[in-house]
C-alpha cells in the first residue's frame, strides 16, 4: 500500500515482458512489467507522482487555524465572526481570549501547535479524533501499551 493505495498486479499468462499488469485502483491500469516487483516499484512511483500522501493531522490543524503574530508574544486568530487572542504567559504557557466575550479558554497549552489544536476545537473546525491525531503527533500525548492493539 502507498499513500493509502493498494495497486493490483495481476499475471497476464504471457511469459515474456509483459508477464505482470500493474492497476491503479484509481487510474486503472497502469502499465506491464517482467517481474512483479519491478511493478510494486512502478506503482511506488506512480502512487508518489499522482497520487501525493495528504497533510498529516498536525499540518491539517495549522492549515486551518492560522495564527498571525500581532506583537512579540501575542498572536491572533480570526475564524468567520470570532476572534482568538493568544498571549505567551510564561515559558511554554499560553493564554487564549475569546475576544468578543472575554472568555478565557482552559486548557493547557504549552506550545503554539498546543493552541491551534484548542482554538481549532473550540470553533467547530478541527473533530475530536483530528484533534487527537495532531496531538500525538506533536508528541503531547504518550499512548500507554494498555491502549495499544496489535495489527495482525
Amino acid at each position: 500500500m502507498v499513500n493509502g493505495l493498494r495497486p493490483t498486479i495481476a499475471e497476464t499468462g504471457d511469459a515474456g515482458p509483459e508477464r505482470f499488469t500493474l492497476t491503479c485502483p484509481v487510474c486503472g491500469e497502469v502499465s506491464r512489467h517482467p517481474f512483479e516487483l519491478l511493478a510494486r516499484r512502478a506503482f511506488e512511483e506512480h502512487a508518489d507522482e499522482e497520487h501525493p500522501a495528504g497533510d498529516s493531522p498536525l499540518e491539517q490543524v495549522r492549515s486551518l487555524v492560522d495564527l498571525v503574530e500581532t506583537d512579540p508574544g501575542r498572536w491572533e486568530c480570526a475564524l468567520g465572526p470570532q476572534t482568538y487572542l493568544v498571549r505567551g504567559c510564561d515559558t511554554d504557557r499560553f493564554e487564549v481570549v475569546l475576544a468578543g466575550r472575554r472568555a478565557v479558554i482552559e486548557v493547557t497549552m504549552s506550545t503554539l501547535d498546543d493552541v491551534r489544536i484548542a482554538i481549532g476545537v473550540h470553533a467547530g473546525l478541527v473533530g475530536r479524533a483530528l484533534a487527537d491525531a495532531a496531538a500525538i503527533e506533536a508528541g503531547r500525548v504518550c499512548v500507554s501499551p494498555d491502549n495499544v492493539v496489535p495489527l495482525e
